[in-house]
């Protein structure tokens, strides 16, 4: 089986009539044959020609779907791994046995404050037209768990940036921590508003108006954060 370098490898790019190889943990393949891979660079974001050991860390699949594709040859001088300089040496070996733990929990804990918060407007809204105080207090239980949810979200996303992504201040990395603080401050200051003051839209106070916008608010917030969320995984 052929040994290429670096070099070699990049040369590898489906240009001028060369195939489209990639590399992983010292092995490289032939993915030309792939829809996925066609043009050289993978969900617009990958480019062929390079080792891709740490790219597919940090992807949504494992190094498995290469499994499928022939190997041609092995790379030479594999650079031993940042991720792996960064990371304790138990936290590695935990990845090595259990590889999902690298992908997980973030993907799922991020739907929890995206549900909970995205009900909390409507159950405000589920009052306002049949003034039923249950849809108001439901609404205000969604609003907890979405802050809940918000703090592990973003406890397990700032783990999955530094593990798979070396905590690199991407430009999509320092909207999504900006607008998550944003979002859990607004979350914070809305349940003490409505802990503090039970009737707040119920009794229709003066300054009801305010707490329903700031409610109607975490909508198009947590649409973005879920919009950059999904770019960063399926960019294009």
């Amino acid at each position: 089986m052929k040994e290429m370098d670096s070099e070699e490898l990049k040369r590898m790019n489906g240009k001028d009539g060369n195939p489209v190889y990639v590399a992983f943990g010292g092995k490289v393949y032939d993915v030309t044959e792939s829809d996925l891979w066609k043009t050289g660079v993978h969900m617009a974001r990958h480019a062929s020609g390079q080792d891709l050991t740490k790219e597919i860390g940090a992807a949504p699949h494992g190094p498995e779907v290469l499994d499928k594709f022939s190997q041609v040859g092995t790379l030479r001088e594999v650079p031993p791994s940042a991720r792996a300089k960064a990371l304790p040496s138990f936290l590695q070996k935990a990845f090595d046995r259990y590889p999902l733990l690298r992908r997980q929990p973030h993907p799922m804990t991020v739907h929890f404050p995206i549900a909970f918060l995205m009900a909390t407007p409507l159950f405000v809204i589920l009052y306002a037209l049949t003034r039923n105080s249950s849809f108001e207090t439901t609404g205000f239980y969604m609003l907890c768990l979405g802050l809940l949810g918000s703090a592990a979200a973003m406890a397990t996303g700032f783990f999955a940036w530094w593990v798979n992504y070396g905590a690199v201040p991407t430009t999509y990395v320092k909207y999504k921590i900006a607008l998550s603080i944003i979002l859990f401050l607004l979350a914070s200051i809305l349940v003490i508003w409505r802990f503090v003051d039970p009737v707040i839209l119920t009794q229709s106070g003066s300054l009801w108006w305010i707490y329903a916008i700031l409610i109607f608010s975490l909508v198009p917030l947590v649409s973005l954060l879920g919009h950059l969320g999904g770019k960063m995984v399926f960019p294009g």
